[in-house]
């Protein structure tokens, strides 16, 4: 697999830095791929190197035939095939291939159907050390990138769900003044799928009038949707009436061993081409790693656009096994817009402008989270 003989074609390099590691002696440490995965997005194709710890990666197309190769610093291959082999492509990628390199990198080529650019890179942290890429099929006379702030209606269609919590005969948390949460968050949902259409994105719903839907039919819907992104919108309530503020909750560690365990009992079945098992408990794995980094990303957006229109509890970005958060292949976010315990918030929950103002935040959030190209390094 000799691609460095070849001239090089819309040669771009990139570094991708490492998150900072503890002591020299772990950075001497190779890392080890574990998994490769090659998915169809809305609009281009992703590719996710699953780590068992940060690494170095340098980034550059091959033209005739094309090709995206991924060279990665101080690090060996440690996939099922073994050292050396070939696995299956998605979209413009026909097939991947992988071997390792002298001075002990390793490296990933992607045989293509045509050229690309590369449109977004994304660095995981030490928790989940994964490498991801978007490339998007390109022409010889395409235009230059667009910039970061290109309005999402140009952009790929993307689809998001809004969740509503509660509903029904379940009102959720009730403050002292009588204010309902399922009536909350609905109004809210309401006017965020406004906001997000008239930006064109394509929006769905799990309710949009007072009913009930259990939790495993919200997820459900979800995946069935093809979400690019689901929010959850929910009011808190506390035994401490002086708690107030909103909170954004991701998927935790014990959630995700979780949503492992439901995949066999609710059917959630992952569209992986292969038939080795080992191989496929990687690429699971690898594939909910890399929803969850993209839910981290969304929720680290949306705080501060939040904070400025409503308060924030300490330790805004929290994690929990929450069911709706549990679809390994969505990434997904509950936000907490603040407690109805509190007189306060309950106050300013009850004032729909106030809720609009949320809604807005959240939808400027979405906006940020599909703008390209950007670098995200999850937390950690």
């Amino acid at each position: 697999m000799d691609v460095t003989r070849r001239a090089f074609a819309f040669f771009g390099a990139t570094a991708l830095s490492s998150i900072a590691l503890s002591g020299r002696a772990y950075a001497d440490v190779p890392s080890n791929i574990r998994g490769v995965l090659v998915q169809e997005t809305a609009g281009c194709c992703r590719v996710t190197l699953a780590l068992d710890r940060p690494a170095q990666a340098r980034t550059f197309f091959l033209s005739e035939p094309a090709r995206f190769v991924i060279d990665v610093a101080n690090s060996q291959l440690a996939l099922p095939g073994g050292a050396v082999g070939q696995g299956p492509g998605a979209g413009l990628v026909r097939r991947f291939r992988y071997a390792p390199q002298e001075g002990g990198n390793a490296r990933v080529v992607l045989d293509l159907e045509g050229p690309a650019s590369l449109v977004r890179q994304e660095i995981g942290g030490r928790r989940s050390a994964t490498l991801s890429f978007d490339i998007a099929a390109t022409t010889p006379s395409a235009p230059p990138p667009a910039p970061l702030e290109r309005p999402a209606r140009q952009q790929a269609r993307r689809t998001v769900v809004i969740d509503a919590g509660h509903g029904g005969r379940d009102p959720g948390a009730i403050g002292a003044g009588g204010t309902r949460e399922k009536d909350v968050v609905l109004h809210c949902a309401l006017t965020l799928r406004d906001a997000l259409q008239q930006r064109g994105y394509h929006v769905a719903l799990t309710r949009d009038a007072d009913s009930f839907v259990e939790l495993e039919d919200r997820v459900r819907f979800a995946r069935t949707q093809h979400a690019d992104l689901f929010i959850s919108i929910h009011a808190d309530a506390s035994p401490n009436r002086e708690t107030a503020g909103a909170s954004v909750y991701t998927l935790s560690d014990s959630g995700a061993d979780r949503a492992q365990n439901m995949m066999a009992s609710q059917n959630w079945d992952l569209d992986l081409d292969t038939r080795n098992a080992l191989a496929r408990d990687i690429l699971v794995d690898l594939a909910q790693r890399d929803t969850t980094n993209r839910s981290a990303q969304f929720a680290q957006l949306v705080i501060p656009r939040l904070g400025q229109v409503a308060p924030l509890v300490r330790n805004t970005h929290r994690s929990a096994g929450f069911f709706v958060l549990l679809a390994p292949d969505v990434p997904a976010v509950l936000i907490e817009t603040g407690f109805l315990s509190n007189s306060t918030d309950e106050r300013r929950l009850g004032d729909p402008r106030a809720r609009e103002r949320m809604a807005e935040a959240m939808a400027g959030a979405v906006d940020a989270y599909f703008a390209t190209p950007v670098v995200y390094a999850a937390a950690r």
